[in-house]
């Protein structure tokens, strides 16, 4: 409320003017006394008050907080008054008054009086009815916040503009409205203050309603009852950041707020134009949420101007809390496009990556429409992999055919704007070996001793690859069987067409070939001489990473890396004499076995008092012998070895029959033979028997031994 005080000098200049009638100077006043006499005074909305108040000391009045005393509306006029002029007089006027002005108007001394029994104010209540508005500070769109202290007593103000208007208060609860009724305890109505709650308690938290019904109108003025709280959980902008806008668009931001539910919050907007009041802002309050409660503030500026643009920021405060989000706003006196390479004109990649971005740095306004080409086609409509995304061209699984110019095309049809802008993009390649991608032979392979080999490795890369061979040889430890000598991990050396450390090399060239359509570089490396075993490697690089591929090279003097020998069939009572040869770097755990058929099934039994395998520069010997044997020890005998690299159980079978034994006997007789002098005989003696027969010559009953001039040949 506004007070104003007219003090004494101010009363002497105003001496003769109007008196209150009928005072006189002898009379003596109870306390200031007003011309409406009784608590209350009702008037119609546009018309005009007037109060006068007259008082033994000078006084001030004390009007509703809606009556501002800058208004043209009010006027207060003070004067001397009383017989003698020993009274202190004025007048209120209040033109035009409206439902908003309704409230307690009050006379006041400015000083206590002599009695301390004389009272000191006076008031009344004047209501100023309008039908069109029956309550006097109505809160339609953002309700009123009203502060409740459990135990204290809490007012609703939804006061009215006339003393007989009946108010209905109801909370808002989903899916209804529950009435609250009036009972004289809980609820009080008063059409001076609104409803009163003595002792209000949480049933009366949320979102409360004065409504009520004029003519056949509802009218409502809403507030919102909180137990204190500061939780501010959210705010945000819904445009986002930045903002663009041509010169006379409108400008509209909306800032929500999320609270909690006992928390009211304040909010203020920051702008360029704030200070004079370029935007229109516009609060509101969503009662629809049961969870917390949402406030709303809108921003609107019409026809933005260049000065418009820069920093907006929606601040909200409740109590010691505060939260704030913002946005820039630019402003374009007209379209435009510009845009250019983000990095170089020239891009690289890789093939095999999962997604390439291929982006341009793009200022435009408003935004424009966005083709991509490649080689001249539309990309998307080229490769399903190509995804645009704003103003980047996004490539799925890079693969080497991505590799060409791209163009961007801009446009804004509307302003006739046209903007394009080439980019090359390279797909580099990590080196590829042909030859280790068909290789699916887990075994290495065997060279024959002493014989010429050619390697080859058919490289693809991009950029070209280079290739260089490395040799790793084996380690030369005989003495006990190892599995794991010959390694990539030892020491190695890089070769060059006069490299003679581990083999002879003879030559080492490269060619191009063409193959699936590629064309890809072969370089071949010729073994003059097989004699080290060990490891061949092609290295191919690039920039992009390297690849190798291992050879492995194992020269043997067994065929085909297994063989199995029978010294000869022997006879009853002869020794039985096999061996068996392996190639030391293709099988392990060597033996003989014997094979025997049982019931239709082949049985393995394995043969005691075998020799220890001997071990040798390219193989392993295992050799067995059965003295003196007989017709049982017929059969198929086995060597069996194990696959280093399969782990697979080979076997090389040799079928033994053991001959029973036969009396020597002559395949043919001698015949007489007559030779002349000097010259050269030969005698033939063909014999057959088991076990083979020795023959001895006789002549004239005497043994011939041999002697120049006599030879014997078996």
């Amino acid at each position: 409320m506004f007070s104003w005080v007219v003090t004494g000098a101010a009363l002497s200049v105003l001496l003769g003017c109007l008196l209150l009638t009928g005072s006189s100077s002898g009379s003596k006043l109870k306390g200031p006394e007003l011309s409406l006499k009784g608590t209350q005074y009702v008037i119609q909305a546009d018309q005009t008050l007037y109060l006068k108040c007259r008082g033994e000391v000078a006084h001030s009045w004390s009007l509703p907080k809606t009556v501002s005393k800058e208004s043209k509306r009010l006027s207060i006029i003070t004067s001397v008054c009383g017989r003698n002029g020993k009274q202190f007089c004025s007048t209120l006027t209040l033109g035009r008054a409206q439902a908003n002005h309704t409230g307690y108007y009050s006379c006041r001394y400015l000083s206590t009086p002599v009695s301390k029994k004389k009272k000191t104010e006076s008031t009344i209540y004047i209501f100023i009815n309008d039908t069109g508005r029956p309550f006097v500070e109505p809160h339609s769109t953002m309700p009123e916040t009203v502060h409740m202290t459990e135990g204290q007593e809490m007012i609703i103000p939804c006061r009215v503009s006339a003393p007989d208007i009946m108010v209905t208060l109801k909370k808002f609860q989903i899916p209804d409205m529950k009435t609250l009724i009036p009972d004289g305890k809980t609820i009080i109505w008063d059409n001076k203050r609104g409803f009163i709650i003595p002792k209000p308690t949480y049933r009366f938290i949320g979102l409360l309603s004065c409504e009520t019904t004029i003519n056949g109108l509802l009218y409502s003025t809403n507030y919102l009852t909180y137990r204190q709280d500061n939780t501010i959980i959210d705010v945000q902008l819904s445009t986002p950041n930045p903002i663009k806008l041509l010169k006379g668009q409108t400008l509209a931001l909306n800032c929500t707020v999320t609270a909690a539910w006992n928390t009211r919050v304040q909010m203020t907007w920051n702008y360029p134009g704030e200070a004079n009041n370029r935007a229109s802002i516009t609060p509101r309050f969503d009662p629809s949420n049961s969870q917390a409660n949402v406030f709303y503030s809108t921003l609107i500026i019409d026809k933005v101007q260049s000065k418009d643009k820069g920093l907006y920021m929606c601040r909200v405060q409740s109590g010691p809390s505060f939260k704030s989000a913002n946005t820039t706003v630019h402003v374009y006196e007209k379209p435009f496009i510009t845009v250019k390479h983000r990095k170089q004109q020239v891009l690289e990649t890789i093939a095999g990556k999962r997604s390439y971005r291929l982006s341009m740095k793009v200022k435009a306004f408003p935004s424009p429409e966005v083709v991509w080409l490649k080689n001249g086609l539309p990309a998307t409509e080229k490769c399903a992999r190509y995804v645009a995304h704003g103003y980047s061209l996004i490539i799925k699984d890079v693969a080497e055919e991505d590799a060409g110019d791209y163009t961007i095309l801009l446009s804004l049809k509307k302003a006739k704007i046209f903007q394009n802008l080439t980019t090359t993009l390279i797909v580099n390649v990590k080196p590829q070996i042909y030859e280790k991608a068909v290789s699916s032979f887990p075994d290495p392979n065997l060279y024959p001793l002493g014989s010429q080999q050619s390697l080859t490795c058919t490289v693809y890369g991009v950029p070209q690859p280079t290739i260089k061979w490395i040799w790793h040889p084996c380690s030369q430890n005989y003495s006990k069987a190892r599995y794991d000598f010959c390694s990539s991990n030892d020491r190695s050396f890089t070769l060059d067409a006069d490299s003679n450390v581990g083999n002879r090399i003879q030559t080492i060239t490269q060619r191009m070939a063409i193959i699936e359509g590629k064309n890809k570089i072969a370089s071949t490396l010729v073994v003059a001489d097989s004699r080290a075993s060990g490891i061949y490697s092609c290295v191919a690089s690039n920039k992009v990473g390297h690849v190798e591929r291992n050879i492995s090279f194992y020269v043997t003097d067994v065929p085909k890396g297994f063989h199995v020998n029978l010294e000869k069939m022997p006879a009853e009572g002869e020794d039985l004499k096999l061996s068996c040869m392996v190639s030391k770097f293709l099988y392990r755990d060597i033996t003989w076995i014997l094979l025997r058929t049982v019931n239709n099934r082949t049985m393995h039994h394995s043969i005691s008092k075998q020799k220890m395998a001997v071990t040798k520069e390219y193989s392993i010997t295992l050799n067995l012998t059965i003295k003196n044997v007989s017709l049982e020890d017929s059969g198929t005998y086995a060597c069996r070895a194990r696959n280093i690299y399969t782990g697979e159980e080979i076997l090389q079978k040799k079928e033994v029959t053991i001959r029973d034994q036969e009396a020597p006997y002559l395949l043919r007789n001698l015949s007489d033979q007559i030779v002349a002098i000097s010259n050269s005989t030969t005698l033939d003696c063909q014999a057959k028997g088991v076990p083979e027969p020795q023959i001895t010559w006789f002549k004239n009953n005497h043994e011939i031994q041999q002697e120049p001039g006599c030879n014997f040949n078996s």
